[in-house]
């Protein structure tokens, strides 16, 4: 792929989740606990400020998580924290997906904000005498605890880099971007064909190992191949010919159709095992670990 076309088809995102933490760490309780095992420093006593069962804010917690996965599921790695590559391709639907999110967990904060004061009354009879009324933020700094903005940004084009510089050290900084704007094409790339692999191996994994086809594996499989293309915005022909060929041969078979053959089964056993080593080939060797998702999450803020 030509760098130049890098811009029009993919730019960088942001996504901060900012949120109250409902936990304090109580210093007297932590002392106490300290002196009457003689000992220091081996712990540390936070509080939940709210009681277990808090269904309002459980409801803002879930929200958040949701709007997580669903910036991790529509964007590629890029190398610097929080930051993600969006191809532009699906930016439409991911944003107005994201207004709708946002707006859903805007008014579930709304709910617990409603909710708040009485949840704090019930956390003080909880608590029995470790309530401190000082751990709890007024209502109108509670508001201001929670929530979410998306930033995107255009992708580093080394050809607008025009800073006031000798132009000798603006050709070699020019070199260094045109460099990294490759490695992340690469790094994208291999964050499509992880994702894709680790769905795929759990489907033979599966097929191979009984009889019992659970749902769950045959539908990943499918919703990946319906999604990974849109993030392809590099066009990679290898990578192309992976996504045709899974499509192709596993995502057109649902959990119930492999249930009821076993002669299906095996057939569709055999091409995952095919795919897996195509994707070995692209990722230069069979991955070691999966990719946890936690290490690409959205920035999340928690406010004290």
């Amino acid at each position: 792929m030509n760098i130049t076309d890098i811009q029009s088809r993919v730019m960088l995102c942001s996504v901060t989740i900012s949120s109250w933490a409902a936990r304090r760490f109580d210093e007297k309780v932590t002392e106490e606990v300290e002196k009457n095992h003689a000992t220091k420093g081996i712990g540390r006593f936070n509080k939940r400020l709210l009681p277990e069962h808090a269904p309002s804010f459980k409801e803002v917690m879930s929200l958040g998580g949701r709007i997580r996965r669903h910036f991790y599921d529509h964007t590629l790695e890029y190398n610097q924290l929080s930051v993600r590559l969006l191809p532009t391709q699906i930016y439409m639907e991911f944003a107005e997906q994201m207004r709708r999110m946002k707006d859903e967990f805007d008014l579930a904060v709304q709910v617990f904000l409603t909710d708040y004061l009485d949840l704090k009354e019930l956390a003080r009879a909880e608590m029995n005498g470790l309530f401190n009324e000082a751990d709890y933020p007024t209502l109108a700094q509670l508001g201001e605890k929670f929530g979410v903005r998306m930033s995107v940004l255009p992708f580093p084009d080394a050809s607008q880099f025009g800073v006031d510089l000798p132009e000798d050290v603006l050709t070699s900084l020019r070199g260094e971007i045109d460099q990294h704007v490759m490695r992340s094409i690469n790094n994208a790339n291999q964050d499509i064909v992880h994702r894709l692999y680790d769905a795929v191996s759990a489907m033979a994994n599966r097929l191979y190992a009984s009889n019992n086809v659970r749902m769950d594996v045959a539908d990943n499989v499918r919703e990946l191949c319906g999604l990974l293309p849109k993030l392809n915005f590099s066009n990679d022909p290898q990578l192309v010919h992976i996504l045709e060929q899974a499509k192709r041969h596993l995502a057109v078979h649902t959990g119930n159709d492999l249930k009821e053959s076993e002669v299906l089964r095996s057939q569709v056993a055999a091409k995952a095992s095919e795919i897996e080593e195509l994707m070995e080939a692209f990722m230069g060797g069979k991955p070691q670990v999966a990719m946890p998702a936690s290490d690409h999450a959205p920035q999340l803020r928690i406010a004290a």
